[in-house]
């Protein structure tokens, strides 16, 4: 007897738990991450200065992780920009463009869009933010902040593992219309 209602918690536990995981992932952009530098008195003279090329493949890398964390997450299904990559590439900065990378986003069909910024106060002291975008309203969902010592790989790479883990984690994907409660 009691096999057969431990049998039977089992098989119930294991249908609500594969009923579980039937929510669908949020179909997610993903834009580069933004570098502002701090602006200098000769920048009004010769124009702002730019990334340099370490800190150009270092955007590139912390890019990259974030995608791998995203994507590994089970709540996010993301969305290939590669088709898009001359047209992001021309809006950037997005700090800059007053909502395109929401456009963009929803040209891309997003549900969500992921988006970063790196302020460069000082050779060693950075500030980091993450936004989570909702595409539909355009309104921020949820943003994180860190602060960043050190110009490197690997303090970049610190910065957004620690706001994806603790700022900004994971969430269950919404549920689709179909799977909703009336």
């Amino acid at each position: 007897m009691m096999r057969a209602v431990t049998g039977g918690v089992l098989a119930f536990m294991t249908a609500i738990g594969a009923f579980a995981g039937t929510a669908a992932a949020q179909k997610t952009v993903l834009l580069p991450f933004d570098l502002v530098l701090q602006k200098k008195e000769e920048d009004f003279f010769i124009g702002a200065g730019k990334p340099s090329p370490a800190e150009q493949a270092r955007l590139k890398v912390i890019n990259d992780e974030l995608a791998k964390i995203l994507s590994e997450d089970g709540v996010h299904e993301l969305i290939d920009t590669a088709p898009y990559a001359k047209e992001i590439e021309a809006a950037a900065p997005f700090v800059d463009c007053n909502g395109c990378e929401v456009d963009m986003a929803k040209k891309l069909n997003g549900e969500v869009l992921y988006t970063g910024l790196l302020d460069k106060a000082s050779e060693t002291l950075l500030n980091m933010r993450i936004m989570e975008i909702d595409v539909a309203s355009g309104q921020l969902k949820r943003a994180g902040n860190v602060v960043i010592q050190g110009n490197t790989d690997e303090a970049w790479l610190r910065g957004v593992r620690w706001l994806m883990k603790n700022k900004l984690p994971a969430t269950e994907a919404p549920a689709t219309k179909s799977e909703a409660k009336p």
